[in-house]
């Protein structure tokens, strides 16, 4: 059930040029979605293909083909992050234009957002800005002081956990914390440079031919030959349970492989709740801008847009669609995995295992 919508006035704190910041929020929280669309998908139509080798009495499940992640998803990854940075920077210009008329030449580069790790590096970065006449950077105005404090170095409370504290306990996992905008700029500046990393499959995986106790629980890259549990007697049936995600992996300095979904639903929240309103008003906003807003073509003025916006975000509208696919998967029941003689296996009749 979607939340309610929130009244018009409940925007009057976002000047009329500024109303493209709202769509583009929205539309990052509609490439999630996408993303979260096309990654379950794949993930229930079974991505992965096995081969079981019999050798003399012994027999072994291995990885034999991995389905190829689809290129649309780091497609959509980049663009979210880059509507995500360019929202920011769309509200320092607007500011700096206000205070000082259009910018052209070198002083236009120098209008940014600033994403700094220390106090030295802020003063720095605000002091040449000053130098140059940009005046309005300066740590006495309302803008400076803004700016200060949204720099990871003041805001330590706003990390975003690689996974929940619960999950990464059953699974051995160390949760990585990040700023969230300390990480869209990592994001920004790998997108600029390379195409961001995205898991061909990060797999948990668990078979009955060895206790629980003794398996891996941890997330892992499979690549095609893998064995997929210990060598089990032949005639034994066995049984292997898979749950295949796409993950995509932080860039420097994070390492964490994350869910995509996730993490840009942790950076737009950040960028709607706390950066453009704090930047605009110097308050954070529980809310700020909603996530869901109709980009299509009905008619409606931008403001008129933001009236009839949904505040479910695209984590929240996945959730049926994620369960539903779930349970179609498990309704197929198991499936049979077929053998390969090995080069020491015996002439006895092959039997199917099950996976």
């Amino acid at each position: 059930m979607a939340t309610p919508n929130a009244p018009t006035d409940n925007f009057s704190w976002l000047p009329e040029e500024l109303e493209s910041v709202a769509s583009r929020l929205a539309r990052a929280d509609e490439c999630a979605f996408n993303i979260g669309d096309v990654a379950s998908k794949w993930s229930a139509d079974g991505p992965l293909g096995f081969e079981q080798v019999r050798r003399g009495g012994q027999v072994q499940t291995f990885l034999k083909s991995v389905k190829p992640v689809p290129p649309v998803v780091t497609l959509l990854f980049s663009e979210a992050v880059n509507h995500l940075r360019a929202a920011i920077d769309n509200v320092i210009w607007y500011l700096v234009e206000r205070e000082h008329g259009q910018l052209s030449g070198f002083k236009a580069t120098l209008v940014n957002m600033p994403i700094h790790e220390s106090l030295e590096a802020f003063d720095k970065w605000t002091k040449r800005r000053v130098k140059e006449g940009i005046t309005v950077f300066g740590p006495g105005t309302p803008l400076g002081r803004r700016l200060r404090i949204l720099q990871p170095y003041v805001d330590t409370k706003s990390d975003v956990p690689s996974m929940s504290e619960a999950l990464a306990a059953m699974m051995g996992h160390k949760v990585e914390y990040a700023q969230p905008l300390r990480l869209l700029q990592a994001y920004s500046n790998e997108d600029k440079h390379r195409a961001i990393r995205v898991a061909a499959a990060r797999t948990f995986s668990s078979t009955d031919a060895s206790p629980l106790a003794e398996q891996s629980l941890y997330h892992q890259e499979l690549k095609v030959g893998d064995p997929m549990g210990p060598p089990a007697p032949w005639g034994q049936v066995s049984i292997l349970e898979t749950n295949t995600a796409l993950m995509i992996q932080r860039p420097d300095p994070f390492a964490a492989w994350v869910n995509p979904v996730n993490d840009l639903n942790a950076m737009r929240r950040h960028v709607s709740q706390v950066v453009v309103p704090v930047l605009l008003t110097g308050l954070q906003m529980t809310d700020g801008l909603p996530p869901q807003i109709d980009l299509g073509d009905n008619g409606l003025s931008n403001r008129e847009r933001l009236a009839a916006a949904s505040w479910d975000g695209a984590d929240t509208r996945l959730m049926s669609l994620v369960r539903e696919r779930y349970h179609e998967a498990i309704g197929r029941g198991v499936q049979f995995t077929p053998v390969a003689n090995g080069t020491d296996a015996t002439d006895e009749e092959p039997q199917d295992g099950m996976r």
